[in-house]
């Protein structure tokens, strides 16, 4: 089976590079997959690094988002073209693991799971350097939507999951445009009863660039989400 990584990508310039070299040195001759990039109307240097890494790798490639800006609607268009029977969505600020990735195909290929949601917060979960008032948010937030949801979950904030074919094509169709995507994705799956597991994984911080969650801002849509989801 083939995997395609789908990364969205806003003004990355100063860490895209490091996560796909990462990312294909890992990934390279372990299992058959390629790289999805898109460009989230990056207005600084991403470009340019995108159609330099596309003549370095041959299974590496981008798409410009041509409809609004938002990473929610920069991954729906990745969901619309990714090639593959699996794809694994991972940020583009080295912030997601290669083993994790390799651990989630392997969870789908060996068994008969069409999901695999990442957690950093059951035993053999890790994050670094995770800002503490982002980290205490995160908590309260992700145990009202377990508590509100009764799934045995506790990471639904978190991006990083892996898909089936089949999983992308039931839980369609998706309408969160932010970062609420990935509650929207995770609430639907569960909704739909789809075969899932959940594993350990490990999270870091970024070094460089700038995070493109703005709490305050995404709250409300979080929330929204959440209503629209609930069974």
């Amino acid at each position: 089976m083939e995997l395609c990584v789908l990364i969205p990508a806003k003004n990355e310039e100063e860490t895209l590079r490091e996560t796909i070299e990462t990312f294909h040195h890992g990934l390279n001759n372990k299992i058959n997959f390629n790289i999805l990039v898109v460009n989230d109307y990056s207005n600084d240097g991403t470009l340019i690094l995108l159609n330099d890494l596309s003549k370095t790798y041959s299974n590496f490639n981008f798409i410009n988002n041509d409809k609004k800006g938002g990473v929610g609607n920069a991954i729906k268009l990745g969901l619309s073209k990714f090639k593959g029977e699996l794809v694994s969505i991972c940020m583009a600020d080295c912030s997601d693991s290669v083993e994790d990735i390799l651990e989630s195909y392997r969870k789908i290929v060996d068994s008969d799971y069409q999901c695999v949601f990442g957690s950093r917060f059951i035993d053999g979960g890790k994050t670094t350097n995770y800002p503490k008032f982002k980290l205490l948010l995160n908590r309260v937030f992700n145990k009202y939507v377990q508590l509100r949801s009764s799934y045995n979950y506790n990471d639904y904030t978190n991006l990083f999951k892996t898909y089936s074919r089949s999983a992308v094509d039931e839980i369609m169709p998706l309408s969160s445009e932010g970062f609420s995507l990935g509650l929207e994705m995770s609430l639907k799956s569960f909704n739909k009863k789809l075969r899932i597991i959940v594993i350990p994984i490990s999270w870091v911080q970024r070094t460089a660039g700038e995070s493109k969650l703005k709490l305050g801002q995404n709250f409300s849509l979080y929330m929204q989400t959440l209503k629209s989801n609930l069974k």
